[in-house]
């Protein structure tokens, strides 16, 4: 993965997972996890 599109994935994701929080907040936590889980993975793997 290009480093330069990975500054505008991370935001992309942050906007959705901030729309989310906004409209069902119980699922901030799951959500972050996935994320961080994913984010490691692409960083581990690429």
């Amino acid at each position: 993965m290009d480093t330069k599109t990975d500054p505008k994935m991370i935001g992309l994701l942050a906007v959705l997972i901030g729309i989310l929080m906004l409209i069902y907040p119980f699922l901030v936590g799951y959500l972050v996890g996935i994320f961080l889980v994913i984010y490691g993975l692409l960083k581990v793997f690429t």
